[in-house]
């Protein structure tokens, strides 16, 4: 089984999706039939344990979308269950260095290539394959995805993109406006260079695609335009805190 976003990218075409804070199986059911290309769930920063990640990542069996499930690092202990989970791809925050961009190949890949331990029943089971052919088709199949959300990550870009086995390198704005000490300023013109030395690094690594976060529709066309690939929506909360609060504000005006 091929992964269809590395189809899609291998094809060019731009990939979009949310990423999903609350622990809900049936969150995952809605937003996988709202046609993006992908469900992130975010374990970084949102109370979600494995048991809520093995459940939402079946929950997306039979849809249009692709589970992806965001860890907090580049550590074996929090991929591999993951991965065993069956999910397609991984997000990793807060890449700085070339030694973890390297080390983000090898816990997501199996010998010999990395060091991924042996475990895949469910994994297999949700990829619709025998074991063995999942042992197989992991290592290309799993998509990579690493977060630059400091200047150190945009100074060692160079480094970073020389690893093989990345999918995909996303400019995270608001860890970055953070790290420059313009928290949430997206208009600012420090964080504006950053991110743009940033983008064209990237989009000259053509065995890599540029992914980020969008903040409304016209600025994710924006964005495409600028030839992202991997293109953030927003979140499950922020879709239903505004749709809420703008209920609430066209009645009472």
């Amino acid at each position: 089984m091929n992964n269809p976003l590395k189809q899609r990218l291998a094809e060019n075409r731009p990939i979009l999706g949310y990423l999903v804070s609350m622990p809900s199986v049936q969150l995952v059911q809605v937003l996988a039939r709202s046609g993006v290309d992908w469900l992130m769930i975010d374990m970084e920063h949102a109370p979600i344990g494995i048991e809520s990640v093995a459940a939402m990542i079946a929950a997306t069996a039979g849809t249009p979308a692709t589970p992806i499930v965001r860890v907090p690092g580049p550590y074996s202990d929090s991929v591999k269950p993951v991965l065993d989970c069956g999910t397609f791809g991984v997000a990793f925050p807060q890449i700085a260095t070339r030694e973890e961009a390297e080390t983000t190949v090898s816990v997501t890949r199996y010998q010999p290539v990395g060091r991924r331990g042996y475990g895949p029943t469910y994994a297999a089971l949700r990829w619709g394959m025998p074991s063995l052919d999942y042992l197989k088709a992991a290592n290309t199949q799993v998509l990579n995805i690493v977060l630059i959300e400091s200047t150190a990550g945009v100074d060692a870009l160079d480094d970073i993109l020389a690893v093989d086995g990345l999918d995909i390198v996303a400019v995270a704005r608001g860890d970055l406006s953070e790290n420059l000490g313009v928290a949430g300023q997206f208009n600012h013109s420090r964080l504006q260079e950053v991110v743009a030395r940033a983008e064209t690094k990237i989009l000259q690594r053509n065995a890599v695609a540029l992914g980020g976060i969008a903040f409304n529709a016209d600025e994710a066309k924006a964005m495409i335009a600028r030839g992202y690939r991997f293109v953030v929506l927003g979140s499950d909360a922020g879709l239903i805190g505004n749709a809420a609060a703008g209920m609430v504000r066209a009645i009472r005006g």
